[in-house]
C-alpha cells in the first residue's frame, strides 16, 4: 500500500463499510456483550449501529478507507461531539437510536444504553472542554489485519492534529488494539467496566506535544 490509497470514504460506500466495520468487531468482548447473543442478529445489529455511526461522520468529511475498502477510520473533528443535552439529543436523533429496541433487542438494550453512557461520561471526565479529534470507528478488515492499513488510516488526521497542536481521543475495548494505538504515539488515560460482568474498555489519548518531543529525540 502506498500514500495515494488512503481516501475519503464515499456516501455510497456507507452499507458495505459498515458491513467491513461489523465483520472486524464480530469478537469484540463488549459487542458480544451488549449486542443480541445470537450471532446472525448481533451482526445484523453491528452492521446497523456501526453504518449510522459512519453515516453520521461522513458529513463532517473525515471518513477515511483504502481505495479496495481494506479498512475505515471515522474521525469526528473538535466540537462535532458535545456534551450539552440539546445536542446530545439531536445527535441521538440523526443516528436513529429511537430504533435501537429494534436494533439490538429489549433484552440487551440497558447494556449498549449503558455502555453508551459510561463511555461518554469518560470522555467527557478526560478530555471536558478541551478541543480534540474523536476516533468514533477504526477498523481493518480481518483479510488485512497485520499489514500497517490501519497505521496509515490514522495518519492523516495523526499529522493533522499535530500540526495543528490538537489532542486525539478514542475508546476500545481489546488489549489488541490498546497494543495497536500505543504503537501510533496513544496513550491509556482510563481502563474501567460498565459493570462488574461486563468486559472492560480503554480510553486513550494522543498528545500532539509528547509525541513531537518524542520525533526529535
Amino acid at each position: 500500500m502506498n500514500d495515494f490509497d488512503i481516501c475519503q470514504l464515499d456516501r455510497s460506500q456507507i452499507t458495505i463499510a459498515g458491513e467491513i466495520a461489523a465483520k472486524a468487531f464480530e469478537d469484540n468482548p463488549v459487542f458480544n456483550y451488549s449486542l443480541p447473543e445470537d450471532p446472525e442478529l448481533r451482526f445484523q445489529a453491528l452492521t446497523w449501529l456501526t453504518s449510522r455511526a459512519i453515516d453520521y461522520c461522513v458529513q463532517y468529511k473525515h471518513v477515511y478507507t483504502t481505495s479496495d475498502l481494506q479498512g475505515i477510520a471515522a474521525w469526528l473533528p473538535p466540537g462535532a461531539f458535545s456534551s450539552n443535552p440539546l445536542q446530545q439529543l439531536q445527535m441521538a436523533l440523526q443516528l436513529q437510536f429511537y430504533s435501537l429496541p429494534l436494533k439490538v433487542g429489549w433484552n440487551r438494550l440497558g447494556r449498549l444504553l449503558n455502555f453508551l453512557s459510561v463511555t461518554e461520561q469518560a470522555h467527557h471526565q478526560d478530555m471536558g472542554d478541551l478541543p480534540h479529534w474523536y476516533l468514533w470507528i477504526m477498523v481493518v478488515h480481518p483479510m488485512f489485519q497485520g499489514q500497517g492499513v490501519g497505521s496509515r488510516l490514522l495518519q492523516p488526521i495523526l499529522q493533522q492534529a499535530s500540526d495543528e497542536g490538537l489532542a486525539c481521543y478514542l475508546i476500545t475495548s481489546t488489549e489488541q488494539a490498546v497494543c495497536f494505538y500505543q504503537k501510533n504515539g496513544f496513550e491509556i488515560v482510563r481502563n474501567q467496566k460498565i459493570a462488574p460482568n461486563a468486559p472492560p474498555f480503554w480510553a486513550l489519548k494522543f498528545d500532539p506535544c509528547r509525541n513531537q518531543r518524542i520525533s526529535y529525540l
